[in-house]
């Protein structure tokens, strides 16, 4: 018999053999599958607290892109996918130029875009609801302030023909942007950290002598009816304001006392269990600074035709105010603070090189997180408790001060634009990024020669940080360092 029949009758033979068995044996042949022993949980702690505790960089990415010279942050972790970046960037040229909002694989520079803001360098004239005779060509961005994951965009508009400001909330895939406020000069905003709550007025400038801060939910935004009736005039300033989904209270000065001089320096939003907190921070005297934290009024209905911006209608303030003092601060050009990543606590820089934390639970209880051996350019506290900080490394005038006083409102509450306001005042000229351990004296670093910082952002799920810079004085030229750790 030839080899290969001789080889076929054999396997047909094997297989019979097998049928048989398994028929006699009354069962069919099953899938098995072995459990390899688990390591016990001593040893998972191990690996896992090493694994926390490894800062080395494994890799660095950059990308770079051009943008609004007016955004202050236009690159984001926040919401984004495994190495992926959001960016705003401008895209085309003259009248077809748009911001439109990119989704990035910055590992080799593609991109798709998620949507743009097409409405905001070109389209006002389409709105038809420009008031008191405005054209197109009168109109110029005065602010743009983006969400944290930069799919919304809160743009306050001047117009040269006459002394008013709007304020449009944008959202991203939504055509039409919703009006909040049309009226009086001098406002800032701010959004909340989950980017839930919005309000284009956090001091309460725009609102007279009412006590009130207009907030708005923004995952509402582009179901929102803006038309007449949904709006608010406050008469002592002609304004009108698209009637909010929630108000707080604004920092009640008068708690401080006629000899103090007192004002707002800076107002943030928080979100918390029961919906937006209102987090001031106040100036009183030379040196003193304090976080207040502002009350929602008590069973407050808001209806279309109950303006609470009029003397009958406004309750009565509330007496729930809440004060901390940062009684550790002595001096720095611009006061740098972070709030932690659950709002309960805030640290900030006593002086240019030393990191405090007070917690907001518990008044008066203060601690100190870091002694930095270089002054901080900027800093970020995350989660863990670990500290990024960029530590200036080289000016041009040895930290001298400038010449110019550095304690105006209207320069620091600019939003994000304290690195950038810094690198005026001492001339920075390069930084040096590391991260502390929490309860570390030492920090790891983890990148050299950090230049024209506008923002840091660090995302926990994936061990990412972002770092924003632009290029020399350039604004609207970015450039973004990912580092993954």
């Amino acid at each position: 018999m030839p080899p290969l029949l001789r080889t076929s009758a054999t396997l047909l033979t094997a297989a019979m053999l097998l049928a048989v068995s398994l028929l006699l044996a009354g069962c069919a042949p099953e899938e098995k599958t072995m459990l390899l022993p688990q390591p016990s949980s001593s040893q998972s702690e191990t690996e896992s607290k090493a694994a926390a505790t490894d800062y080395t960089v494994k890799k660095i990415y950059t990308y770079s892109y051009d943008t609004l010279s007016d955004l202050g942050k236009s690159a984001f972790l926040s919401g984004c996918g495994e190495n992926e970046i959001h960016i705003l960037s401008l895209n085309g040229q003259g009248t077809e130029e748009i911001l439109e909002c990119r989704q990035v694989d910055y590992r080799y520079g593609f991109y798709d875009s998620a949507g743009d803001f097409r409405e905001i360098l070109n389209g006002w004239e389409d709105w038809g609801s420009l008031p008191g005779g405005e054209t197109e060509e009168d109109l110029y961005i005065d602010k743009l302030l983006p969400s944290p994951d930069g799919r919304q965009l809160l743009i306050y508009i001047r117009s040269a023909f006459r002394d008013r400001l709007t304020v449009w909330l944008y959202t991203l895939g939504v055509p039409q942007p919703l009006l909040l406020y049309d009226g009086a000069d001098g406002l800032t905003g701010s959004f909340s950290p989950d980017g839930r709550w919005v309000t284009f007025d956090a001091i309460g400038a725009c609102t007279g002598l009412s006590p009130f801060i207009p907030i708005y939910d923004c995952s509402q935004a582009s179901s929102r009816a803006a038309g007449e009736g949904a709006y608010w005039w406050v008469a002592d300033t002609a304004s009108r304001l698209l009637m909010p989904d929630r108000v707080l209270y604004k920092a009640d000065l008068t708690q401080v006392g006629e000899d103090v001089d007192c004002w707002v320096w800076d107002a943030r939003l928080l979100s918390g269990s029961e919906g937006p907190r209102l987090m001031s921070l106040l100036r009183e005297g030379e040196d003193l600074l304090c976080l207040m934290e502002s009350p929602a009024p008590p069973d407050l209905e808001i209806r279309p035709d109950a303006s609470l911006f009029s003397e009958e209608s406004a309750p009565a303030h509330g007496s729930a105010f809440t004060k901390w003092y940062l009684s550790g601060y002595e001096r720095t050009p611009y006061p740098l603070y972070r709030y932690s990543a659950d709002g309960t606590a805030v640290y900030y820089l006593a002086n240019p090189a030393k990191l405090l934390r007070t917690g907001l639970t518990d008044p008066g209880q203060e601690e100190r997180v870091c002694a930095f051996p270089n002054p901080a350019w900027d800093f970020l506290p995350l989660p863990s408790g670990d500290i990024l900080a960029a530590l200036i490394q080289e000016t041009g005038n040895g930290m001298e001060p400038g010449s110019v006083d550095e304690h105006t409102t209207e320069q620091y509450i600019q939003e994000n634009g304290i690195p950038m306001n810094l690198q005026w005042y001492w001339e920075i000229l390069s930084a040096d990024l590391y991260l502390y351990p929490a309860g570390a004296s030492e920090g790891h670093l983890l990148y050299k020669n950090l230049q024209n910082l506008i923002s840091m952002e660090y995302d926990e799920a994936t061990s990412r940080i972002l770092l924003e810079t632009c290029e020399g004085s350039d604004m609207a030229h970015r450039r973004c360092i990912i580092l993954e750790l």
